[in-house]
């Protein structure tokens, strides 16, 4: 990198060196030889210390200007790092759930006079088996397992009815009279729900057989 001394730099460097050409002179005029016996030692006059001082105080200048005019790496600036603020999500509310409507089935089935098991499973499937049972009798509950089977190889819906709950029985028994116990009960859709009746026991594939002609019929 080039040096850039200033003006008065210069002129000082230059006065420097005047001086001490001239003190040079000085020096053989008042000496002569260098021979001689009262030759003058150069650091012991004044104008030769003179030009010293002043050469020694222009270099001493030009080394801080030349340090000053040096550049100094700069560290780079660290940016701080912004980070965009994410928008919270707003919560939506949730709609009221919206009530389900009666099943035109369910209505029908219940102005027959059918218990409300009954009616609810023929609001989804068109024939429903209904084994009648009584729970304190083991025969019963073979008989239940037997028809809830043949419910399912039929593909229909399925209920149990108690002999021993008036809710289950008692508008059924106001209509058809004492019920089979046990028993099986066929229900479709329609004016006359009762579509096929089993007295006692039957297997299963006795009453998947009457499921599948009440549902064909």
């Amino acid at each position: 990198m080039a040096l850039t001394v200033s003006p008065a730099i210069r002129i000082v460097s230059v006065i420097g060196l005047l001086l001490a050409l001239g003190a040079g002179g000085a020096l053989r005029f008042m000496g002569g030889g260098s021979g001689s016996e009262s030759a003058v030692v150069p650091s012991r006059n004044s104008a030769v210390a003179q030009a010293n001082d002043v050469v020694a105080r222009a270099s001493e200048q030009t080394k801080k200007i030349a340090a000053a005019a040096t550049p100094t790496p700069k560290t780079a600036a660290t940016k701080p790092k912004v980070t965009a603020a994410q928008p919270k999500a707003v919560a939506q509310p949730k709609p009221a759930p919206t009530p389900a409507p009666v099943s035109k089935h369910l209505s029908a089935a219940l102005a027959a006079g059918l218990p409300l098991s009954v009616a609810q499973a023929l609001a989804v499937s068109p024939t429903v088996v209904a084994a009648v049972y009584n729970p304190q009798a083991e025969v019963d509950g073979i008989s239940f397992a037997e028809a809830r089977a043949g419910a399912a190889l039929a593909g229909v819906g399925f209920v149990g009815l108690n002999v021993l709950s008036r809710a289950d029985v008692g508008t059924l028994t106001q209509q058809l009279g004492i019920l089979p116990d046990p028993g099986i009960l066929v229900f479709t859709r329609g004016p006359r729900p009762l579509a096929a009746r089993i007295d006692g026991f039957a297997d299963k594939e006795t009453v998947a057989q009457a499921a599948t002609d009440a549902r064909a019929s």
